[in-house]
């Protein structure tokens, strides 16, 4: 297994203060973009059933006793919500192509918030949490999912925008800028030809990448030897957005905790690791 180099970065400017419970953006919308809140629980979604096309800010809040995260599946014409159900229900560990990745507010811990910003073009949608529980079986598939209707209001063309701009590819991130200490937002645009998404995590002390990689194995993020954060989740080649991420002290990991379709091995097992540590 190949994994990546640690990079080291020094934090600057003035330290941003812890921001109160439930608290998850530091910055206004985009002009332009609706915002959509959604809350997590086991396992199921609250939130809006339609939401305007365009440029979309979406909070998760994670309400539950477990990781959760907020992956935007959009329906090809003439799949519904129902023939999505039916398909992760019969234990199927591959979405079925015609369920596009959008992106969405990756996995945090309980008591936790994520956000990101999303393109959503107009038609039939569902949320899904895709974190394996017990049993080799996703939250998905024990009925965490929400329909979504996106309604056509001619929205205006997306204007993403970031602090840090990270490119995924096939199996990597590149990430050009120094990462730096505080609440920051994160351009993220998938140039691979797969699937891709990243999770941050930040590692307990001790930890190591391969103890993260061999807890997902096992299908139990329950028992993670780190904190998620967020991050993006699952985008189909080409699309891309934007998410938060708060950056305190301490060792890291971003990883595509994806899988191959025919392949039992994640991304992040064949190298698809970003380690770095904020200082």
């Amino acid at each position: 297994m190949r994994m990546s180099h640690w990079f080291v970065f020094q934090s600057t400017g003035a330290c941003l203060a812890i921001a109160a419970f439930w608290t998850i953006s530091a910055a206004a919308p985009p002009p332009q973009a609706s915002v959509a809140t959604f809350s997590a629980w086991e396992h199921k979604f609250d939130g809006p059933d339609q939401l305007p096309a365009g440029q979309t800010v979406v909070r998760l809040r994670n309400r539950g006793q477990k990781p959760h995260q907020a992956q935007f599946l959009k329906l090809e014409q003439g799949k519904t919500p129902a023939d999505l159900a039916a398909s992760l229900k019969s234990g199927s560990r591959i979405t079925p192509s015609w369920a596009k990745h959008m992106g969405g507010p990756n996995g945090v811990d309980p008591g936790r918030a994520s956000e990101a910003t999303l393109y959503l073009e107009p038609g039939s949608y569902v949320i899904i949490c895709g974190i394996p529980g017990k049993n080799h079986q996703s939250h998905a598939s024990l009925g965490m999912q929400k329909a979504l209707r996106v309604l056509d209001t001619k929205p205006s063309p997306p204007e993403f925008d970031g602090n840090f701009h990270m490119a995924m590819y096939d199996y990597e991130f590149v990430v050009v800028q120094p990462l730096r200490k505080g609440r920051h937002s994160f351009y993220v645009i998938n140039r691979g030809g797969q699937i891709h998404q990243g999770s941050i995590i930040r590692l307990n002390t001790g930890a190591s990448v391969e103890d993260v990689l061999k807890t997902f194995d096992q299908d139990d993020p329950t028992r993670l030897p780190g904190t998620l954060i967020g991050g993006m989740s699952g985008l189909e080649p080409g699309r891309d957005g934007t998410f938060m991420a708060e950056l305190t002290p301490g060792r890291y990991t971003i990883m595509c905790l994806f899988s191959n379709p025919h392949a039992g091995e994640s991304h992040a097992a064949k190298g698809m690791v970003l380690n770095f540590t904020i200082e």
